[in-house]
């Protein structure tokens, strides 16, 4: 230490202008230099892994594509090549053969007489105007020069010739053209069917050619290795409202979600599963975040997918989990095409009465999904009614109504307040009506007649299969004899709206001895099981007053209606924003982490399978508890982390414009109201019924086309009042008393599903053309169109299963526009119809050359016109 100090001391005595830097300065240009070259190769090499992802995926895409060109060279049939080159040297021939030659001298010649004597027209026309000028104005002026008017002769005469000339060379030229066109169009012919045969290899050379860009003298270099980046200005929103940029930095890593070729590979580099999401969410516009969240400008896996960042609040989504980013964009809407997992978590919400309790956006104008509880004195025991409160699952395991998990006091007082207000109803079903009908015919009624399109019976769960739930949309009916009144069942059954005005059951139109069949039937499905008998006190003003209370508290009026209370609130926490709930914002109750695992995922699918798994002696939960199944709790957790208050600007919303506002209250009624689409398919769900039918071609027709198919005045008046369109079907269209406004409803969302609007037409103003209506006719006899098509009775040689619409009710019922469409490609409208497809292909001459010259689209046209004439059968 003395030996370093003597040396500054030293040193501080020497003169500053003779002490020698030179070591100090070389090694500290060592250590800068070798600072600065770590600097460059950890920021080139350890802190950039991206630019490793994106040098295998040029390899990757290069082999691939390489592996694509050869199997593509190696599928090129030679044979056709062989004959297509034959056929092009041969037209190739043609067009440069002496004849071909000596022809194009023609035309080029006739072409220089052309000009010339279109030279000489002009001249003479020239002429004959400024002739007729000065003879004009001589008449004018009162002296005519009859010098010019012979001048306006003599032109006019020339004119007449070299028009004349000019016609004959045209008409000789062309019709030289015409060959030399014909030999140009077989060669081009040929040519265009050798570009076919050559598709997949010049496209599979043009795709390696790009992927080997990044190869120079076969070695490696990185022009294509950069930060590939998407930048939303408007995307986001600060604490305060204001927006702010979001930077989308996925495409960097994962460079092969548009490629094809890519489409098995393993991540980063495999191709987007669902390519055809990305014509409307183009990521090179949107990112990828947007969907499936993450840190969009992190570049290391870890980063980006949130795994080393466990305070960023937007973790990667995964697996199904990626639906709940749709919410963002649609949340307004209860279907989309291609989220099948978002929609099945839609449709859960919607029929379980979730936004019964809760404020939930896109369920804030919903029916409500229970029945009214005015008149159950006339329709239910109360010992039933008791039992039902205290625990519905006990007598149907199927039911929505899920568990309050309600004392037998607090099931006492319910019942007492529900039986004191079904006294007040002016309701009461004739006593003895029900009469006697007979079980056996009964039961084939409700088989056939499309009952199972709501109601699950016993053992035959088909229909609750179909629908992938592990609960049934109406009342299961295997103990309903146990459960209500036989007298009010009869009433129900003939016409549910003069019970109810508001029932959904529709009215089956059926007889008075038919509805006491289906009474016959149902009341001998008894509950086989022996209750304890509890005595029941329902006139206790008290009873009745705590009951009143304890239905206000657990927002019974959210799903019922209930006299009195038709102002209730809802009882609970608006979900609209519980996506960005934080973990510390969520209570465990005394749950430890060993018992539920304190994240978001865990708390939220907890909570949904038993609503009071976080009850202390503190937190008192109300929140009933449901019977969801585990893959239900999945798909609805999913949806809810898509609740935020975070909305994304246009143009990255999906604009609820009016055509979306008129589909989704068209969903609203068809869906949930009046469940439709437990007969009907309608967009691609629904149809649920034709699990339980032997025969498919039975089952209710697919509703998708209507909004093209048929006519607006027609669709009113089969809604109002349905007829028969189909006799032989035993499942048939019910009356479900639709006012106006629904019918609107239904008619605008039929129409707005093809883009039109609901507007008064006239579909009779323009009467059928008569010079297509006889070859219509034949046509229609020669495609044999009636072995089909029913007309009264069914076609020797056909089944009920073969028959299609009575086609007489076609020029009241469909629109004419549509019959051509249907005729053209009927697959395409309905897949898997039995409708044949007579004209596969309309540039072809149609197999009827003797009619409309063999024009399909005017034969086509013909069968139309043909079909509006037909005469309603009697």
């Amino acid at each position: 230490m003395s030996k370093l100090l003597q040396l500054f001391s030293r040193r501080a005595e020497t003169p500053i202008e003779t002490r020698p830097y030179g070591k100090v300065y070389l090694t500290l240009s060592a250590l800068l230099f070798l600072g600065t070259m770590w600097s460059v190769f950890d920021e080139v090499t350890t802190r950039r892994p991206w630019k490793v992802y994106q040098e295998e995926y040029f390899d990757s895409t290069a082999a691939k594509w390489e592996a694509r060109l050869n199997e593509a060279t190696a599928a090129l049939d030679s044979g056709s090549l062989k004959d297509l080159n034959s056929q092009l040297n041969e037209a190739q021939g043609k067009l440069n053969s002496p004849e071909a030659a000596a022809i194009k001298a023609q035309i080029s010649d006739y072409e220089e007489q052309l000009l010339t004597a279109n030279r000489q027209y002009t001249f003479a026309k020239s002429r004959s105007d400024e002739a007729y000028y000065f003879w004009k104005k001589s008449v004018h002026e009162g002296n005519e020069d009859k010098s010019y008017k012979s001048k306006v002769d003599e032109n006019a005469q020339l004119m007449a010739k070299y028009n004349s000339q000019i016609d004959g060379l045209t008409s000789r030229h062309d019709s030289l053209d015409a060959i030399i066109q014909q030999y140009k169009k077989a060669v081009k012919e040929v040519t265009t069917k050798i570009a076919t045969l050559y598709a997949d290899i010049d496209n599979a050379k043009g795709k390696l050619e790009k992927a080997r860009a990044s190869y120079l003298l076969g070695m490696r270099i990185k022009p294509n290795a950069q930060i590939r980046q998407v930048m939303m200005n408007n995307f986001d929103h600060s604490n305060f409202g204001t927006p702010k940029a979001r930077i989308d930095r996925c495409q960097t890593c994962h460079a092969g979600w548009k490629e094809e070729v890519m489409a098995n590979v393993s991540q980063p580099f495999t191709q987007h599963p669902l390519p055809e999401l990305l014509k409307i969410h183009n990521p090179e516009v949107m990112g990828c975040t947007p969907c499936h969240r993450g840190q969009g400008a992190a570049l290391t896996a870890g980063l980006a997918h949130g795994d080393e960042d466990h305070y960023w609040e937007w973790p990667l989504l995964k697996g199904k989990e990626v639906y709940a980013s749709c919410n963002s964009c649609h949340v307004n809407e209860t279907y989309l095409q291609y989220g099948d997992q978002y929609n099945f978590a839609k449709r859960l919400v919607g029929e379980s009465g979730c936004f019964g309790c809760h404020e939930i956006k896109g369920y804030l104008d919903m029916p409500k999904i229970g029945p009214q509880l005015n008149q159950l004195v006339v329709k239910d025991s109360p010992d039933w009614l008791f039992r039902w409160v205290r625990n519905p699952k006990d007598y149907n395991p199927h039911t929505r109504m899920p568990n309050f998990k309600f004392s037998d006091d607090q099931a006492q007082a319910i019942a007492a307040f529900l039986w004191s207000v079904g006294k007040q109803s002016d309701y009461h079903p004739q006593n003895g009506i029900s009469g006697n009908g007979n079980a056996d015919r009964g039961k084939n009624i409700v088989n056939t007649v499309g009952c199972k399109g709501c109601h699950v019976i016993g053992d035959d769960t088909r229909m609750r299969d179909a629908r992938g739930t592990s609960y049934d949309i109406a009342p299961e009916l295997s103990r309903v004899g146990s459960k209500v009144n036989r007298d009010w069942m009869y009433e129900w059954i003939k016409n549910p709206r003069a019970v109810n005005p508001d029932a959904r059951m529709p009215n089956l139109r059926l007889t008075d001895e038919e509805a006491r069949d289906v009474v016959a039937y149902l009341t001998t499905m008894k509950d086989s099981r022996e209750f304890e008998h509890k005595e029941l006190n329902y006139d206790s003003p008290e009873l009745i007053a705590k009951g009143s209370k304890l239905v206000r508290e657990y927002g019974c009026a959210g799903c019922h209606t209930i006299k009195g209370m038709e102002k209730e609130s809802r009882v609970s926490v608006s979900l609209n924003n519980i996506g960005r709930k934080r973990v510390d914002e969520l209570d465990f109750g005394d749950k430890k982490p060993s018992e539920v695992p304190h994240t978001w995922n865990d708390w939220v699918f907890n909570k949904i399978r038993n609503a009071r798994t976080y009850t202390t002696d503190r937190i008192i939960s109300k929140m009933p508890v449901f019977a969801f199944s585990d893959s239900e709790i999945v798909a609805i957790r999913t949806l809810l982390r898509g609740y935020t208050k975070e909305n994304p600007d246009q143009p990255y919303q999906q604009a609820f414009d009016a055509r979306l506002q008129d589909v989704q209250a068209g969903r609203k009624l068809t869906h949930f109201q009046y469940n439709c689409v437990g007969c009907h398919k309608i967009e691609e769900e629904g149809g649920f019924i034709k699990a339980t039918l032997d025969d498919e071609a039975f089952a209710p027709p697919y509703l998708y086309p209507e909004g093209n198919k048929v006519q607006e005045p027609w669709l009113h008046d089969f809604l109002k009042g349905p007829t028969t369109i189909r006799p032989w079907l035993n499942i048939h269209m019910p009356t479900f008393g639709l006012n106006d406004q629904e019918i609107t409803v239904a008619s605008k969302y039929f129409l707005a599903l093809h883009n039109k609007e609901l507007e008064l037409r006239d579909y009779h103003a323009v009467s059928p053309d008569p010079k297509y209506v006889a070859v219509g006719k034949k046509l229609f006899e020669d495609l044999q169109c009636l072995s089909c098509h029913y007309t009264g009775k069914v076609p020797e040689g056909k089944t009920a299963g073969d028959l299609a619409p009575n086609l007489a009710m076609a020029k009241n019922r469909l629109k004419p526009d549509w019959i051509v469409d249907w005729i053209i490609n009927p697959d395409v409208i309905q897949p898997g119809t039995k409708m044949p497809q007579f004209y596969p292909d309309l540039k072809e001459p149609s197999p009827f050359s003797q009619d409309l010259g063999g024009d399909a689209r005017e034969q086509i046209k013909a069968l139309r016109e043909y079909v509006l004439t037909i005469p309603n059968s009697k």
